[in-house]
């Protein structure tokens, strides 16, 4: 590659030119026009104008900071935002309470759920609740009685059973005490015609004795304090129409049927209002009550329970 002298502007240019580059370019500058051309050759190659790529890169670094001081607040978190953001606790829903459903007795008193299970009268003699009878009745034997097995001929005759082994502290718990009752001291009373089972336990241990109650008719008491007509016997006294429930006690269970062969329906408390229907025999009358949730109720109970209204 060889070196010439323009004659014009003195410079020296390569000889790979047709024109001196150096007029072109002034002759370019003085026309008001952009100078085109391929480029300055340096040993046969092409020289690169780094120029545009640079500017370029700084008008892309120029934009981005641009928009980082318009915008670049709303990237950053408000600490107030975040202090004033509820939790996941405060924006949890709250549970809907659930009322408790509204149980009352046939007299407008408060009924327990269950209506087999009756609360004793304060200040009486507490006759055991269904549960607490099968509760006990599944204790393991242990105790000793006096007697495992009697009847009682009359409504009213009474017969003690003693116990002895265990803790000594003794708890005495009737089946049914439509049938025959028993008080804390052993002695049993009887009620009605049938046969139950009277039990004892100290609380870790039991005994178990057959009570049968071999009679016609029921027992004919008058309430504690009590005046006025006496109770029903079985023997037609008591006649069909309103009715209330006397000594009654903890309650007066209701059976499906005039006997104690089966569960009750339910319990009647003492002085609920009921509706004889009519005699079922042997002592039994067939009755209506307003049950649990105000459900008519059909069953029977002893007339010893029952007194017209």
């Amino acid at each position: 590659m060889a070196l010439k002298r323009c004659p014009h502007c003195g410079e020296k240019y390569s000889d790979t030119y047709k024109n001196c580059p150096f007029c072109e370019e002034e002759e370019a500058l003085r026309g008001g026009r952009k100078i085109r051309r391929s480029g300055k050759r340096t040993g046969g190659k092409r020289q690169i104008n780094l120029l545009t790529p640079t500017l370029i890169v700084l008008i892309l670094i120029m934009g981005a900071l641009l928009l980082y001081l318009l915008f670049g607040d709303r990237f950053q978190k408000d600490p107030a935002r975040e202090e004033n953001k509820p939790s996941v606790e405060e924006v949890k829903p709250q549970q809907p309470e659930v009322e408790e459903p509204d149980v009352t007795a046939p007299d407008g008193t408060q009924m327990p759920e269950d209506p087999d299970v009756t609360e004793p009268d304060p200040g009486t003699t507490t006759a055991p609740t269904v549960s607490e009878y099968e509760k006990a009745s599944k204790l393991p034997d242990g105790l000793t009685l006096s007697t495992t097995d009697f009847t009682l001929k009359a409504a009213g005759e009474t017969h003690t059973i003693q116990a002895s082994g265990g803790s000594g502290g003794y708890t005495w718990l009737s089946e049914d005490e439509g049938v025959a009752s028993v008080d804390q001291s052993g002695k049993v009373t009887a009620v009605s015609r049938g046969t139950i089972n009277v039990l004892v336990t100290d609380g870790s241990k039991k005994a178990v004795c057959i009570v049968r109650c071999n009679f016609n008719g029921t027992l004919t008491t008058q309430p504690s304090g009590g005046s006025g007509s006496g109770t029903g016997t079985g023997s037609g006294s008591l006649q069909p129409g309103s009715a209330v429930v006397i000594n009654g006690g903890n309650g007066v269970r209701v059976r499906p049927d005039p006997s104690t062969d089966h569960d009750p329906l339910a319990t009647v408390p003492n002085g609920a209002s009921v509706r004889i229907i009519g005699s079922a025999g042997d002592g039994w009358y067939q009755i209506t009550f307003s049950g649990v949730g105000g459900v008519e109720t059909t069953g029977y109970i002893k007339g010893e329970f029952l007194k017209n209204d």
